[in-house]
């Protein structure tokens, strides 16, 4: 164990298992009120999968929002979580997210984290009553993590240059990025997205004097009679008085929990090694109650070699690549399946289809196809034309000499591509309405005069493919709460001293992904809110 801010002692009020930003935010709430509190990380670093994300929070009828001339309404809110969790959820956990988000955004902000929300950035499923044409997800602003001070070796690097969504929204394409800027941003110690989060977080908790400690696997819990007393870590105990809060993660790296609950091909991860479903399997010994364990985050992915973390494989989320115009998905049979510039949890999901004819997935393997005009615009990863074909790129002069090389009928992909730019001159996708919805075009290029900024022709030879992968950011399924974050058992009766939030409780977006910040935002207010229900007891 190595303990970065304060002393290791026995006991405090309140333990945090997990330091992604929903556990450091438990901390802060309880820390704030005066309670004793100390985090346990798992690995060498601080911030967890949050480190290393987009850094956006999902929250409804948000101060920064309003203030910013949007507008945005409780009963809206509700309505669309209610349409995207499928009823999973319990009515008050979906009250408790849209009541208590804004209070949770303010309450970080008064102790240094502060968001600017993207008033043009739609929810994700606008085609559902009660979505936004924007506001509701907010981009972290800049942070200057030279603040930190010793405690920024503690923090999980972000290898990615700092800018900001709003200005990732204004360049688009990697090819327009002031590569140099970002550079120089960056050696000045400026952080965005997730590691600005948490850097903010780390910093607050630090001068509030919690004990932050890495290298420390939390491995089971204590308990004295039927109240959870505190946590062991290897051969150390730590008690709490007030309450153990389980923010460790999903289960996306543990394969035994991936085969025995995901019934879908879930092959590329994006988080850090550690999420193995620590925290759910040790609430489940003791008798917690499990809620929707067969969700995740899905996401197209490519699996690009060089990517590593903590010296496993990493895979690079598709958006831009497969969503910008001049692009499309196909099968193994050369056909477009999906509307390929929708969101990436529901594109994932086309991904899953069975074929019971094979025994085997309908579509995979899929492939991303780009022409040499999408290339030359937008560059695609780090490769640009001209330069030698890295190992995870195929190409191929005509459409039958990539379907050979792709091993899939070659009149079948070339009919597929004349279809689609036959939708790309016309700017309307009759197969599968990609570019219909607000959120399709926010991710189109609008600068090109095309009929639809998210649909252009693939006619530039050569043609390039890449594989796309289903993965996910993390399971979302776990131990289920009630509307403060207080674990359940079999009988839905609470087990005293115990909190899960996060991926590590059943998170109360599961079953659908309402939009950017899906994942922070409401497991951020459930970490609040479980901040508060400690402290008030």
């Amino acid at each position: 164990m190595r303990v970065w801010n304060g002393e290791l002692l026995e006991g405090y009020d309140v333990v945090v298992a997990g330091s992604g930003a929903i556990g450091l935010t438990a901390a802060l709430t309880a820390a704030a009120a005066g309670k004793s509190v100390c985090v346990l990380e798992k690995s060498q670093y601080l911030g967890g999968t949050s480190a290393i994300s987009g850094g956006t929070l999902w929250v409804a009828v948000n101060g920064p929002m309003l203030r910013g001339g949007g507008t945005d309404s409780r009963d809206d809110a509700l309505q669309y979580l209610r349409a995207l969790t499928k009823g999973r959820h319990p009515e008050e956990l979906l009250e408790a997210v849209v009541d208590t988000g804004p209070d949770m955004i303010e309450f970080v902000a008064e102790h240094g984290l502060k968001f600017n929300s993207v008033l043009n950035y739609p929810d994700y499923r606008q085609d559902l009553a009660g979505s936004s044409k924007g506001g509701r997800s907010l981009d972290p602003q800049l942070f200057d993590s030279t603040a930190l001070g010793e405690l920024r070796a503690a923090v999980r690097p972000d290898p990615r240059l700092p800018f900001t969504m709003e200005e990732y929204e204004a360049w688009g394409a990697f090819t327009r990025f002031p590569w140099d800027e970002l550079k120089a941003r960056k050696e000045r110690g400026l952080t965005s997205r997730g590691l600005a989060v948490v850097s903010s977080l780390v910093a607050a908790l630090a001068r509030l004097g919690v004990t932050l400690v890495s290298e420390a696997p939390f491995s089971s819990l204590l308990r004295e009679g039927e109240r959870v007393s505190g946590v062991r870590v290897g051969n150390f105990e730590v008690s709490a008085r007030d309450g153990v809060v389980l923010a460790t993660g999903g289960f996306e790296w543990n394969d035994d929990m991936l085969k025995q609950f995901i019934g879908a091909p879930f092959i590329a991860r994006c988080s850090p090694p550690h999420n193995t479903g620590d925290g759910i399997r040790a609430g489940a010994a003791i008798g917690a109650t499990l809620r929707n364990m067969h969700e995740a985050w899905w996401a197209p992915y490519a699996q690009l070699p060089h990517e590593k973390m903590d010296g496993a494989p990493n895979a690079t989320l598709l958006r831009f690549e497969r969503q910008g115009p001049g692009s499309i998905i196909v099968d193994r049979q050369g056909n477009r399946f999906v509307n390929e510039s929708q969101n990436y949890n529901d594109l994932t999901r086309a991904m899953h289809a069975y074929e019971p004819r094979d025994h085997a997935p309908a579509h995979l393997p899929a492939w991303v196809i780009v022409d040499a005009d999408y290339v030359r615009r937008y560059g695609l990863f780090d490769y640009r034309l001209d330069q030698p074909l890295p190992e995870w790129l195929v190409s191929g002069d005509s459409a039958a000499e990539l379907a050979e090389r792709l091993e899939m009928p070659a009149d079948a992909l070339q009919a597929t591509l004349d279809r689609f730019n036959g939708f790309a001159a016309t700017g309307e996708d009759l197969d599968y309405s990609r570019g219909a919805s607000a959120y399709d075009r926010y991710w189109g290029d609008s600068t090109r005069g095309l009929p639809n900024p998210a649909l252009a022709p693939l006619a530039e030879y050569p043609l390039f493919a890449f594989a796309a992968i289903p993965g996910g950011f993390g399971t979302c399924g776990g131990l289920a709460t009630d509307a403060d974050a207080r674990v359940l058992d079999w009988n839905n009766q609470v087990i005293e001293g115990l909190y899960a939030v996060g991926n590590t409780s059943a998170h109360p977006a599961s079953g659908g992904y309402p939009g950017a910040g899906a994942t922070l935002g409401p497991g951020m207010t459930m970490a609040y809110r479980a901040g508060k229900s400690i402290t008030s007891s």
